[in-house]
């Protein structure tokens, strides 16, 4: 029973004749304002995929809302994932659709974001998160008009959030507000326990859950953002505490009936608004009624409300009323006398308790985060080649089978669908089960077909040849790729090939081709006026050769029909062909390769790369900008010969421990720091990022490291491997003042044999099975640099951020206590990572995203992939156990979970 002692009369509260309840209202001088906010939260993929969730509940969630709506104009509701009202939209009638129009015309449906999906900010680059808002846009001005615009963001679930997020998608995007459902532990306990009172321009009041947030210094207050955390239950999220999707109780306004309770719900909900009110700057309080999937029969949500907000009206002691973010911002912002804080910090990582921090999905699911990038770096170059050309998806004729829901008539339009669905915070995150991945990889790979298609068909005009002759091994939409170095269209051209090389940037490049040819020996390539590029031939590794054959699905296969496999599968490759090409500005370059007897001639304009094996037993690699030596089968140190300046440099793999939870108690013959206390019940799970220890532990010690030198003239490569599932390439070309640093990692194992055996004992069950341990795989470079605690990461591919080890930004609250020293200090890398002493840098640049550090002074450490062996207990239900076949277990039947933790499909052996 909840009481707040004032209400304007006893119960029970007279319900009204004719059943018709008062929904009409708006804000009041002198009250606490109670803005409610209908919402649904639905994912496009995360436990099943998005055509699963459209076909079982968001169709019905779209559906009933607008039979609600339309029943009282009063109400309202936003919705923001166009990617399900866009397959909602495809299957309505023509009514249906006037309907829906009407509701959007007259204010009552808000599209809020209006972006594809509620995207990630952690993983995508800023131009994947604009490519699926605008789509979401386009889609939202095609059908209804520039009243459907969207005019706020709506943020509510990703794991943390990024300053792009605040600047580009929130303030130059034109939107008002921005709204999270979450935020870091410390942070929200610091700002709950601040009361609200009063703020002035001398003294902004901080502490708050509403802000001004200003993320970009560049910018400055030009790209302010009003943002704020839902307060939700008081300790954040993206619900009240409020239910009324059928399963909680409902209110009953009935006197004649035993479970009569509206003034409990009116007791409950003034002590709310009340509490609020203690925390929120002026009059006016925005409760979220919704979460994931709700409303799929929207009568319960709004008959419910409905009578909530009658009652409380009726009780008078706050006033409450159907409203939307934009409504609810612009009320905020009449107040001229109220100055928040300003915010320029991001929410990178996220803690939500002192050892579980929402960093380990920053690296889940490499793969799929690496066709995200790659797809969507296709759809730009495809886009100027479109407009270059003017082709058309009736020219290219390859539409897409099972393509996305239409906005427009490209033939890219299919992959910007595609794309759009998995930059989903639980896609592309990396946060979704086996089967959804498997999924977002498929649709992108379908849709690439139609795009590759289209980019032959311009090719063909640019080069006038027949568009049958053009072949590509882009990866998506081949069955050749060459991130791994196969390529058929080259390797069974035995007399030669033409290559076509498109640069979409907006400046020219000295670009280093990789080619493989199923030729040994010399090879020339001249380009288009007839003048040799400077080419050179290696030899393929054994890494490189074995990443076909990790394909072979031997599931019930006789060893025939595996070797049968393997011989299918194996590349024909005999060396890849380095080729230096200058590309012009958004431009084409051809070149036409051919083998030859002798070594080709060709002007290098550059100091050659020179190899040097000394006399102490060290290799020194070098080539007129900077000096790499390595000893040992193991880099060791960097000049750079221009600046003149060194340091020693090592890049070494390690792995980290993951946690399953609970406490262990380790034998004394295992390493002394597997585990550091205090316990916790949180594993190391898709989302969440929490190691045994900080150490970073070696791999067998049976394996022999090797080291391999292939030197050449244009280019040199240092093949390293520390174990047969973690290997990298340092490669240095001529004129290159970057090193470049290729790595292959997996698939990893979760046998340890080189530990010996751990027994459970005392049925604790949080202990790792026999030999069985989840692995976070890290390549780490360490220097000599002093960087006092201090580095940088990229946001979203654009501005730099400066972090500092065991610390926050300048909002959170000082002292910051990270209990977690390794995944505490883990964020986001999507395009650059740096650190320097003053005087010194240096940087990694990545092609993909994945988390990245620095633990220790002048390291940077960046995690390329995960195998785990628990669930961290954040929805997902299955543990982050990838292997090339999903690893599902065979032993299970289908939806049901095996001994590896897995749901089976009878698909492959793990």
């Amino acid at each position: 029973m909840w009481s707040t002692g004032d209400r304007s009369g006893p119960p029970p509260y007279p319900y009204p004749a004719d059943r018709t309840y008062n929904t009409k209202g708006g804000p009041k001088e002198g009250m606490i304002n109670v803005h409610l906010v209908p919402h649904t939260h639905d994912d496009t993929g995360w436990q099943v995929t998005v055509d699963q969730y459209f076909e079982r509940e968001v169709y019905f969630i779209v559906d009933t809302i607008a039979q609600q709506l339309a029943e009282d104009p009063n109400r309202k509701f936003i919705y923001v994932e166009t990617a399900f009202f866009a397959r909602w939209w495809e299957q309505a009638s023509d009514a249906k659709r006037d309907r829906m129009k009407k509701l959007v015309a007259g204010k009552q449906l808000e599209f809020i974001n209006g972006g594809w999906c509620m995207h990630d900010e952690a993983s995508p680059l800023w131009t994947a998160m604009v490519d699926q808002t605008t789509r979401g846009h386009q889609f939202l001005l095609k059908h209804f008009g520039p009243e459907a615009n969207p005019r706020g963001t709506w943020q509510i679930d990703p794991f943390g959030h990024s300053n792009t997020e605040a600047w580009l998608l929130g303030a130059e995007a034109g939107m008002e507000s921005l709204f999270w459902g979450r935020m870091d532990y410390e942070d929200r306990d610091m700002r709950f326990g601040l009361n609200q009172t009063s703020s002035t321009p001398e003294k902004p009041t901080t502490g708050g859950f509403e802000w001004i947030w200003e993320g970009s210094k560049s910018l400055g207050a030009s790209a302010q953002v009003f943002a704020g955390n839902l307060y939700g239950t008081g300790q954040g999220g993206y619900s009240t505490w409020m239910n009324f999707d059928g399963s909680d109780d409902q209110i009953n306004d009935d006197p004649r009936r035993h479970d009569y309770n509206v003034d409990q719900w009116v007791d409950k909900f003034v002590q709310d608004a009340r509490a609020q009110a203690a925390h929120t700057l002026t009059d006016h309080q925005l409760w979220a009624c919704g979460t994931d999937f709700q409303y799929q029969n929207a009568d319960h949500w709004f008959r419910n409300l409905d009578k909530l907000m009658h009652y409380v009206n009726l009780n008078g002691s706050v006033n409450a009323f159907y409203s939307t973010p934009t409504i609810y911002t612009e009320w905020k912002h009449k107040n001229k006398s109220v100055v928040y804080e300003v915010r320029t910090d991001d929410i990178f990582p996220l803690a939500d308790n002192a050892h579980d921090y929402w960093s380990g999905y920053f690296t889940s699911r490499p793969a799929l985060k690496r066709q995200v990038r790659f797809a969507t770096n296709l759809l730009s170059a495809a886009r100027l080649l479109e407009v270059a050309t003017n082709t058309t998806a009736a020219e290219v004729g390859r539409p897409t089978a099972k393509a996305s829901p239409v906005v427009g008539d490209s033939w890219t339009d299919s992959l910007e669908g595609t794309v759009g669905v998995a930059t989903h915070h639980d896609g592309m995150s990396g946060t979704e089960r086996q089967d959804v991945t498997d999924d977002y990889e498929q649709r992108i790979s379908e849709s690439s077909f139609e795009v590759e298609a289209g980019v032959a068909a311009s090719l063909a005009k640019l080069l006038k040849v027949d568009r049958a002759a053009i072949a590509h091994c882009n990866c998506n939409a081949a069955g050749d790729c060459l991130n791994m170095t196969v390529c058929a269209a080259t390797t069974d051209a035995k007399a030669g090939f033409t290559i076509a090389a498109f640069n979409p940037l907006g400046q020219a490049q000295d670009a280093m081709l990789r080619v493989p040819v199923g030729v040994a020996g010399h090879w020339t390539c001249d380009d288009a006026s007839g003048a040799p590029a400077p080419t050179q031939a290696l030899p393929l590794d054994d890494r490189t050769k074995s990443l076909p054959l990790l394909y072979v699905n031997a599931f019930n296969m006789t060893l025939a029909e595996v070797a049968e496999e393997k011989a299918k599968l194996a590349n024909k490759a005999v060396q890849v062909l380095a080729i230096r090409a200058s590309l012009p500005a958004v431009g084409l370059t051809t070149l036409s390769c051919a083998p030859t007897p002798a070594a080709p001639r060709y002007a290098l304009s550059d100091p050659p790369v020179t190899v040097a094996d000394n006399a102490d037993g060290t290799t020194t690699v070098a080539n007129g900008f900077l000096e790499l030596t390595f000893a040992d089968k193991a880099l060791v140190s960097l000049k750079n010969l221009d600046a003149g300046i060194s340091t020693t440099l090592t890049a070494t793999w390690g792995w980290y421990n993951s946690s399953v939870g609970g406490c262990t108690d380790y034998p004394d013959y295992l390493p002394k720091d597997i585990l550091e206390p205090p316990c916790s019940g949180q594993a190391s799970g898709a989302y969440m990022f929490r190691p045994n220890s900080s150490k970073l532990f070696g791999f067998d010690p049976a394996f022999e490291p090797t080291m391999e030198v292939e030197k050449g003239s244009l280019v040199t490569e240092v093949r390293l491997a520390s174990a047969d599932w973690a290997s990298h390439v340092v490669r240095l070309r001529a004129g290159a003042r970057h090193v470049e640093v290729e790595w292959t990692a997996g698939p990893i194992p979760v046998d340890t044999p080189w530990f010996p055996p751990v027994a459970f004992e005392n049925g604790n069950a949080s202990k790792p099975l026999p030999n069985n341990w989840g692995k976070e795989l890290v390549l780490k470079y360490a220097s000599d640099l002093e960087s006092a605690e201090t580095f940088y990461t990229d946001s979203n591919g654009k501005e730099m951020v400066k972090r500092v080890r065991d610390a926050r930004g300048p909002s959170y609250p000082h002292p910051y206590n990270i209990s977690e020293p390794v995944a505490g200090n883990y964020y986001p890398v999507n395009a650059l990572i740096a650190l320097d002493d003053g005087a010194n840098e240096l940087s990694v640049v990545v092609d993909a995203s994945l988390g990245g550090a620095s633990i220790d002074d002048g390291s940077l450490e960046l995690m390329v992939h995960r195998r785990l062996q628990a669930d961290d207990n954040r929805g997902v239900q299955e543990p982050l156990n990838e292997t090339m076949c999903g690893c599902n277990d065979v032993g299970a039947a289908p939806g049901s979970m095996g001994a590896h933790g897995h749901e089976g499909d009878g698909g492959c052996d793990c």
